[in-house]
C-alpha cells in the first residue's frame, strides 16, 4: 500500500475537499486525484463519493480512513523523531478562549523551550470543532457536555466580584447581592445569552447590566476605570489586586468555580507535540499555585 497516497486520502477526507487539501497540503489537485484513484485502484474499493460540493468517504472509505489515521500519525512521528535531531518541530494547532490573556504569557513560554515549534492559536468564543478545524489542542473552561473528547484537567479558576476604589468611593461597598444589584454592573454576554442572576447558595439576585461584553477585556477597563463591579476570573484578576486597582468584594460569598481543561479529540492518538505542549502546561500552571 502507498503510504503517501494514504496520507494525502487523509488529507482530503479532513479538508473536505481537493480543493482545500491541495492548498493545505500544497499538492496540485490532479495530483491528489490521481494519487487516490490508483489507491482506490490497489485496494479494489471505492473511497471517495466525488461532486461538485466536495468529497466525503464511501463506508468502505470511511472504515479505511478510521483504521489509516492513527497508524500514519505514529510513522509521521517516528519519522520526525529520527530526522529533527532530536528536536521538537512541526505546527501545533491550539484554541483558547479570548481574553484569556495568562495563555498568551504561557504559550511565550511554551516557544521559548521549544523555538522550532510553530503555533497557531484560534481564539473566540465559538467552540471548535477539533476535526473539522484541525486544531490539535483546545483550551476550555466550565462543562465541556460532550463525550467525544479527552479532558485533561489543568485547574479551576474562581470568579471574583471586583470593584475599583473609585465605585466604592462613590457608592459604598455592598454586604449582600442584592446590595450589589444596585451598584452599576459590567457583564459578560454573548449574542445568544442574556439571562443575568447571581446565586451564592443562599441568596439569589436578578440584575441588569448597564454594560455588557463577550470581551474580558472590556470588562476589565470598565472595572479598573469605576465605571462598574463586574466578575472576573481570579487569575485575571490578580495583578490588580495585588495592586489595589480593584478590590474583590463579598469575600465571604461562595464564589462560582469553573473547570478548566485542555481537550484534543478522542479517536486521535496525540503526537509528540501534542504531548510537550500538555506536559508543558501542566507545569507552567502548577508554578502559579
Amino acid at each position: 500500500m502507498d503510504f503517501n497516497a494514504t496520507k494525502l486520502f487523509i488529507a482530503v477526507v479532513n479538508a473536505g475537499s481537493f480543493s482545500a487539501a491541495s492548498e493545505k497540503m500544497n499538492v496540485p489537485i490532479s495530483t491528489l486525484s490521481r494519487k487516490i484513484t490508483e489507491l482506490e485502484q490497489a485496494l479494489n474499493v471505492q473511497l471517495l463519493e466525488r461532486s461538485r460540493q466536495g468529497v466525503k468517504p464511501t463506508y468502505k472509505g470511511q472504515q479505511f480512513f478510521e483504521q489509516t489515521r492513527l497508524g500514519i500519525e505514529l510513522l509521521e512521528d517516528a519519522q520526525k523523531s529520527v530526522t529533527s535531531a532530536h528536536k521538537l518541530q512541526g505546527k501545533l494547532r491550539l484554541s483558547a478562549p479570548p481574553s484569556f490573556s495568562i495563555w498568551w504569557d504561557l504559550l511565550i513560554d511554551f516557544q521559548q523551550r521549544y523555538p522550532d515549534i510553530n503555533v497557531f492559536c484560534h481564539s473566540s468564543d465559538r467552540v471548535v470543532d477539533l476535526f473539522e478545524d484541525g486544531v490539535d489542542v483546545a483550551l476550555r473552561m466550565g462543562n465541556l457536555n460532550t463525550d467525544d473528547v479527552i479532558a485533561k484537567p489543568v485547574m479551576t479558576v474562581e470568579i471574583l466580584f471586583v470593584a475599583s476604589p473609585k465605585l466604592l468611593a462613590r457608592h459604598g461597598t455592598p454586604k449582600t447581592l442584592t446590595e450589589m444589584a444596585r451598584l452599576p454592573v459590567a457583564a459578560w454576554e454573548s449574542l445568544n445569552h442574556g439571562f443575568f442572576e447571581w446565586d451564592s447558595g443562599t441568596e439569589k439576585v436578578k440584575y441588569e447590566p448597564f454594560f455588557s461584553t463577550n470581551n474580558v477585556q472590556g470588562l476589565i477597563h470598565y472595572a479598573l476605570s469605576g465605571m462598574g463591579v463586574t466578575h472576573l476570573p481570579d487569575v485575571l484578576a490578580r495583578p490588580w489586586l495585588e495592586s489595589g486597582e480593584l478590590v474583590a468584594l463579598l469575600p465571604d460569598t461562595a464564589k462560582q468555580a469553573l473547570p478548566l481543561h485542555l481537550v484534543y479529540a478522542r479517536h486521535k492518538h496525540p503526537s509528540a507535540l501534542v504531548r510537550a505542549y500538555l506536559d508543558f502546561c501542566s507545569e507552567w500552571v502548577g508554578q502559579l499555585k
